[in-house]
């Protein structure tokens, strides 16, 4: 209910190759440069499937979301609430109270909603800023000139959410 509160939610549908890199499926932002902050979706090269918002150098607050499988397509929901936090704010329980993140997959052709995944034990990176304005552009396939997604996307959904309504 503040004044800067911005909710929104994403949902992307994708599936993975077998390259054992760093990639983002999808990035908010600023080139990676030293002071540029960004939102993403990224799959680090051990196949963990990792959302994170932060600023570069400085750090990055990021969820682990699930390991994935590189056979199977899947499709994910993050829903933000529009929380504004400040770095000593940025704690687990408050980061995992802000995000709702879902994640489906086609295993066995059955598309099943699983049960949300921001939870305090899932935040592996905390206490970094993200009450600063996000600037630059949205990419699809990667950040900039570096972390190409080396996968298929299918679809991705950006919407803006009402203040004030449960999400």
């Amino acid at each position: 209910d503040n004044v800067n509160s911005r909710p929104w939610a994403t949902a992307v549908v994708f599936n993975i190759d077998n390259v054992s890199q760093n990639q983002h499926i999808w990035n908010q932002g600023q080139p990676p440069s030293q002071g540029h902050n960004n939102i993403y979706l990224r799959l680090s090269s051990s196949k963990e499937l990792i959302f994170g918002w932060g600023r570069e150098v400085s750090g990055y607050n990021e969820c682990t979301i699930g390991t994935l499988g590189h056979t199977d397509w899947y499709g994910v929901y993050i829903g933000h609430k529009g929380t504004r936090l400040n770095g000593t704010d940025a704690t687990a329980a408050n980061l995992a109270d802000a995000f709702d993140i879902r994640i489906m997959n086609s295993g066995g052709n059955n598309w099943t909603m699983g049960s949300n995944l921001s939870i305090s034990a899932a935040w592996t990176s905390t206490g970094y800023r993200m009450d600063r304005s996000i600037m630059g552009d949205f990419t699809v396939g990667g950040r900039w000139n570096n972390r190409n997604f080396n996968g298929e996307v299918a679809s991705m959904v950006v919407t803006t959410l009402r203040t004030n309504d449960d999400m």
